[in-house]
C-alpha cells in the first residue's frame, strides 16, 4: 500500500521510517549496526530493490514530505471535567507498576481483573473494590475469560515486541473461598496474544477459542478447537498486528461471523464469515483499510445512527515505532454501515496517540456516548486530553470534554460496569507508564519509575444525581 509522503515530515521519513522501509525492500543499508540487527523473522522482499532505485525512493519522499506536519482541525472544542462523571483513584496509593496491560469487569461475578507488566500481577477485585484474589505470573496478562468456578488467563510472553511464541491460555480454578488456584495450560505456543474469546461456533457443546496473536514480524488470528483432549489451531488469518474482534452475524445469514482488526503494518478490519457450521475458511472480506502508520488500536461495531447496521467505531494513535511525532490523524472515526456492510467515514475527532474506547449510553439520552484514552497524547499542551468523554448530541455531532485528572499520564486500557449499582454504567482507565516500559525493554535492573498519578482510575457517572 502507497504511503503518502505528506503522512510525515521530512525528518521522522528520514531518520525513522526510510531506514526501515530499506530493510524490507532488501535495499542495501550503510549501517553495520543496522544490518546486524535485522530482525530474522522481518519480511524481506524476494526481489530487492536495486540501490539506484532506492535512492530514487527516497529522494521522492524527502522531496514531497512537508517539513512539519500540520495541526489537526477540531470539529469542536473540548470543555473540561464533565458534570456526569466524578474522578479519582480506583484505589488511593495502590502499588503497582503502572503498566496496566489488562483491565476487564464481569458483571455476573461481581469482579474486576487488574494486569500489569514488570511484575506480572493478575489482581482480582470485587465490585466494592476489596481484593479478593493476586497472582504472580510468568509474564503480563493482557486478557481474562471469566467464570463462575475458573477463570482463563491469557499470558502474553514477553510484551515487548518478538517472534517468540511463549504465550498461553492459562485455566485457574476458583476454590470456594475465592482463591484462585492453577489448574492447566489450556493452549501454548502463542504469539505475544493480546486478546481471547470463546464461542461454540459448530454448535457441539464446546467451546472454541478465538485469539488475537499479535506478535511482531510473526502472528495470527487463529481459532483453538477441542479434538481429542486437546486444541488444534485453525488459521484465520496468518498475519501479525491482530489486536481485537467482535463476533455478530454481520452477514445476515443467522450465523456468527469474525470481525477482526490488524494493525502492524497492513492496517485493516476484517470480515470473516461463518458457513454455518463454525468454518471459516471462505472468503475474508476487507471492510476498511487504513496507511500502515496510522497505529491501529481498537474498534468496535455499534448502531450510531439507528437503522439497526452496525457501524464501526475506529481508534487509531500508536505512536511508539519508528515516527514518534504527533500526527493529526490520530483520534476517533465512525465508519457508518450502509446496509450492505459498505463503510463511509461519517465522523472524525483528532485525537494524538488515541488508544481504545468505551461505547454506551452514559446519559441515558438514548444515544451511544464515548469515551477514550490516549497513550501519546499533546502532554506539552494538552495533557488533559488523555482522557476524553463525547457526549453524543445526534446526527453524528459530539460535545467533547477532557478531564483535568488525565495529566501528568499515559492512558491505554479501559473497562465499564455499574460498579456501585445505581443504575448508571461507570468507567474504569489503567495506566500506561512507557517510561516504565522503556526501562524493562533497556534491562534496567532498579525499582520501577514511580508514576505523577494513580495507576488506575474509576470515572463514577452521577447521571441520577446531575439529572435531578
Amino acid at each position: 500500500m502507497f504511503p503518502e509522503p505528506a503522512l510525515l515530515d521530512k525528518q521522522t521519513w528520514r531518520t525513522g521510517v526510510l531506514p526501515q522501509m530499506a530493510l524490507r525492500l532488501g535495499a542495501p543499508t550503510k549501517s553495520l549496526f543496522t544490518e546486524m540487527h535485522r530482525e530474522p523473522a522481518m519480511v524481506v522482499l524476494t526481489k530487492a530493490v536495486s540501490q539506484p532505485d532506492w535512492e530514487k525512493i527516497a529522494g521522492y519522499y524527502l522531496e514531497q514530505a512537508p517539513d512539519t506536519l500540520p495541526q489537526p482541525s477540531l470539529p469542536a472544542q473540548p470543555q473540561l471535567d464533565p458534570p456526569l462523571f466524578t474522578a479519582g483513584p480506583f484505589v488511593p496509593r495502590l502499588q503497582s507498576s503502572a503498566i496496566i496491560t489488562l483491565l476487564k469487569t464481569d458483571s455476573v461475578n461481581a469482579r474486576i481483573f487488574v494486569g500489569e507488566a514488570a511484575s506480572n500481577t493478575l489482581r482480582v477485585f470485587d465490585f466494592n473494590r476489596r481484593l479478593e484474589a493476586s497472582l504472580t505470573l510468568s509474564s503480563p496478562p493482557t486478557d481474562v475469560i471469566s467464570e463462575k468456578d475458573r477463570v482463563l488467563v491469557l499470558e502474553s510472553g514477553r510484551l515487548e515486541p518478538n517472534d517468540e511464541p511463549k504465550g498461553t491460555l492459562a485455566q485457574y480454578d476458583v476454590a470456594r473461598d475465592g482463591s484462585f488456584h492453577f489448574a492447566k495450560i489450556l493452549i501454548d505456543s502463542l504469539f505475544r496474544p493480546v486478546f481471547v474469546r470463546d464461542f461454540d461456533f459448530a454448535g457441539h457443546g464446546h467451546k472454541d477459542y478465538v485469539i488475537c496473536e499479535f506478535g511482531n514480524n510473526r502472528g495470527r488470528l487463529a481459532l483453538y478447537r477441542e479434538e481429542g483432549g486437546s486444541y488444534r489451531r485453525h488459521v484465520l488469518d496468518a498475519t501479525p498486528g491482530a489486536i481485537r474482534f467482535e463476533i455478530l452475524d454481520l452477514t445476515g445469514d443467522g450465523f456468527p461471523d469474525i470481525v477482526a482488526l490488524f494493525a502492524q503494518g497492513e492496517e485493516r478490519i476484517m470480515l470473516f464469515p461463518n458457513d454455518g457450521t463454525g468454518d471459516f475458511s471462505g472468503q475474508s472480506k476487507v471492510l476498511a483499510r487504513f496507511p500502515p502508520i496510522y497505529g491501529s488500536m481498537y474498534f468496535t461495531l455499534r448502531d450510531f445512527n439507528g437503522d439497526g447496521k452496525p457501524d464501526i467505531l475506529y481508534v487509531n494513535g500508536d505512536n511508539w515505532d519508528y515516527s514518534r511525532v504527533l500526527k493529526p490523524y490520530h483520534g476517533i472515526r465512525i465508519l457508518e454501515n450502509d446496509g450492505h456492510n459498505d463503510f463511509t467515514e461519517r465522523y472524525f475527532f483528532p485525537i494524538y496517540g488515541a488508544a481504545q474506547a468505551v461505547v454506551a449510553d452514559f446519559d441515558k439520552d438514548g444515544d451511544l456516548d464515548i469515551l477514550t484514552t490516549s497513550n501519546f497524547a499533546d502532554s506539552a499542551r494538552h495533557p488533559e486530553r488523555g482522557i476524553m468523554y463525547f457526549e453524543n448530541v445526534g446526527l453524528y455531532q459530539f460535545k467533547p470534554y477532557a478531564f483535568s485528572i488525565a495529566s501528568g499520564n499515559q492512558w491505554n486500557v479501559m473497562a465499564t460496569a455499574d460498579l456501585n449499582r445505581d443504575g448508571w454504567p461507570d468507567v474504569l482507565v489503567g495506566a500506561m507508564h512507557l517510561e516504565d516500559i522503556a526501562s524493562i525493554q533497556r534491562r534496567f535492573r532498579g525499582p520501577t519509575l514511580h508514576t505523577a498519578v494513580e495507576p488506575i482510575l474509576l470515572f463514577e457517572n452521577r447521571g441520577s444525581t446531575v439529572r435531578r
